[in-house]
């Protein structure tokens, strides 16, 4: 069976790129200090809000303290693996189609968005990962995780916090092909992304309904850790699939429709 993509070239791609963002790494030891330090300072304030919480009351919507950092755990390895793979080159997008750089990608027998979302590698958010595990399993037993066999879901369900991340963040800077940077709908996104920091219940129903279906920052963390914790009904899987293939499609129609754009402004 031929596959629709030649996998190994893909595969052979990311590698260089993989080895060329690890020898830039190695070079600059002082920005893997910086990043794991501010990282750490981000980790404390998100923890230290919760604690105060709880010194108050027992549990907040039915969340107990221990179950919330289980959340908290799996939020930062979902984000951790989001930066390490994607987050530096949205921070470039822009530049690819302002400076006229994307004509080099078109060109080449990749496909440009494979390129363009995988050129650059941040490989001291795998700190993050780390970290983010070692809450979610210090905390897991308290929280009434199954554990065993069980933490192989956790692989998937980070899976899917990143693909969610990841389309999301394409949604709000798709836009650039319209308008000169988009970088006030980038701003906006992580104006929305704080409500991927709590979990999805303790919102009021308007808000938790926006961050489930058309802004769906919960899928990133707060509905897999109740997925691992509780499970998920029926209706919560259907519409956790047609979210995410409402947005995967949306966003290859902005793409077709930015890239003519792109291509007519060169021309």
């Amino acid at each position: 069976m031929k596959l629709p993509i030649n996998l190994p070239q893909y595969l052979e791609v990311y590698r260089v790129q993989f080895k060329n963002n690890f020898v830039r790494e190695a070079v600059y030891r002082t920005n893997f200090l910086t990043s794991v330090l501010t990282d750490a300072v981000w980790f404390a304030i998100e923890i230290s809000l919760f604690t105060v919480l709880y010194s108050h009351v027992n549990t907040l919507a039915g969340w107990t303290q221990e179950q919330v950092y289980f959340f908290l755990g799996i939020f930062f390895a979902s984000d951790a693996l989001f930066t390490v793979c994607f987050q530096r080159n949205f921070w470039n997008f822009s530049d690819l189609v302002n400076k006229g750089e994307l004509d080099t990608l078109l060109t080449k027998p990749i496909h440009p968005l494979f390129l363009a979302l995988s050129r650059s590698i941040n490989l001291t958010a795998g700190f993050n990962l780390i970290f983010g595990l070692a809450i979610a399993a210090k905390f897991s037993k308290a929280a009434g995780f199954a554990g065993g066999f069980h933490w192989l879901e956790v692989g998937v369900w980070l899976l899917v916090g990143v693909i969610t991340a990841l389309l999301l963040r394409f949604t709000f800077s798709i836009w650039v092909f319209w308008t000169e940077r988009s970088w006030a709908l980038s701003r906006m996104y992580y104006q929305f992304f704080a409500f991927a920091t709590k979990p999805d219940p303790i919102y009021p129903k308007v808000i938790r309904y926006l961050i489930l279906t058309a802004l769906p920052f919960a899928f990133i963390g707060s509905v897999p850790a109740r997925a691992l914790l509780h499970g998920l009904t029926q209706e919560e899987y259907l519409s956790l699939g047609a979210v995410l293939i409402t947005f995967t499609l949306l966003n290859k129609f902005l793409w077709n429709k930015g890239l003519k754009r792109y291509q007519s402004a060169s021309s």
